[in-house]
């Protein structure tokens, strides 16, 4: 009897080489999953900003940006010339960021300088990528044949916000002034930029601005081929003026806002691990209450950003974070085998530290690759 209890004790309080073989190979097994999932995600999010990149350099430099001399066709039925309306603004404010609405406040000021009576473009301007919400004359003069006006202007912006890289990822915000009246007088912005600028309380606190641009395009109207009206089968070439900025959110607080609980039930579930897995009710419970607070979190999310078409940071945050609990539990589970129906007590406290340093290390390693990955370059 003496025996049997005092093999029972040596075999709680020993280590055999096979058990540190076990504990080995799933330390190893972990780190592999960490690197592999990490190595996808930071080559998907490199991806998406050099895409985001190419998408706006290939905006910038656009060969429709600048309008060059007029095609016979954009001519007045009379042949008059077209009238050449000096363009500037002034950003006053950026107002609300509607993500999931796709859409955004601006607050700005554009004037026109030009010269005769053909056109008046101050009449007739529109927002070519929103709605007008108010529009007020601020100034206004007139010196011979020249004129002068300019314009207070509230607009809401349609903008298709990237959410692949949220809250990492720039963001170019786009106002695309268009006249509407001049299709049969041509009209032709041309941009000021010695005169526009944005305000220095222009830009939220939520957002950096890194850059400033403004110039002009073309873009076509009216109807196709198609359009049964005689009169509506010819498309109009209009003058747009376009004001971009690019803007940069201030990334690390808002990670912080948006994942701050999903990253506290992570480490609530890795708390379990220093308790005995015998004291079933707490070692499995904080987990599986961490798995159900991450879940909230990430439908708390999912109600902040647009719908993506493609697995996007904040898919890849919350999945490492669901998986690392989920493999807490497995583990739990492992170490009761070993601690109750084994009787390697031992073995299964040197389970758990080991297993809480390779979890630590692998989620915090993840978490700093992929929004690093994700930054503009």
């Amino acid at each position: 009897m003496d025996d049997e209890q005092s093999t029972l004790t040596e075999n709680r309080n020993t280590i055999t080489p096979g058990g540190y073989r076990f504990v080995i190979i799933w330390a190893v097994c972990l780190l592999v999953l960490y690197a592999v999932v990490s190595s996808l995600g930071v080559t998907l999010l490199s991806r998406y900003a050099r895409e985001a990149s190419n998408i706006r350099e290939a905006r910038i430099k656009s060969p429709t940006m600048q309008l060059k001399t007029p095609a016979p066709d954009q001519q007045n039925p009379s042949g008059a010339r077209q009238v050449e309306v000096l363009t500037g603004g002034s950003i006053n404010r950026i107002g609300e960021f509607a993500l999931r609405e796709s859409a955004w406040t601006a607050d700005f000021n554009l004037w026109f300088k030009w010269n005769g009576d053909a056109v008046k473009p101050g009449e007739g301007f529109r927002i070519a990528n929103g709605q007008i919400l108010q529009r007020e004359k601020v100034d206004a003069y007139q010196s011979g044949t020249e004129h002068y006006e300019e314009y207070n202007v509230v607009a809401r912006v349609t903008k298709d916000y990237d959410a692949s890289r949220y809250p990492f990822g720039e963001e170019g915000l786009y106002i695309l002034v268009e006249d509407s009246t001049h299709g049969a007088e041509p009209l032709r912005y041309v941009a000021s930029k010695q005169a526009s600028l944005i305000g220095p309380e222009a830009m939220p606190r939520a957002v950096k601005l890194s850059g400033f641009l403004i110039d002009t395009k073309v873009a076509s109207s009216g109807h196709g081929l198609a359009n049964p009206s005689p009169s509506g089968s010819k498309r109009e070439v209009r003058s747009q003026l376009m004001l971009g900025l690019l803007v940069v959110p201030r990334s690390m607080g808002i990670y912080q806002k948006m994942f701050q609980a999903l990253f506290a039930s992570v480490i609530v579930a890795l708390i379990a691990l220093f308790i005995k897995p015998v004291h079933i009710d707490c070692r499995f419970g904080l987990p599986v209450g961490g798995f159900f607070a991450s879940v909230s979190n990430n439908i708390f999310v999912g109600t902040l950003l647009p719908q993506a078409d493609r697995l996007t940071l904040t898919d890849m945050v919350n999945s490492i974070s669901l998986v690392t609990i989920f493999l807490v539990l497995a583990q739990s589970v492992i170490s009761l085998y070993i601690y109750d129906t084994m009787g390697r007590e031992r073995l299964a406290i040197f389970f758990d530290r080991v297993s809480f340093v390779v979890f630590l290390i692998g989620y915090v390693a993840a978490n700093l690759a992929l929004p690093f990955a994700a930054m503009p370059a």
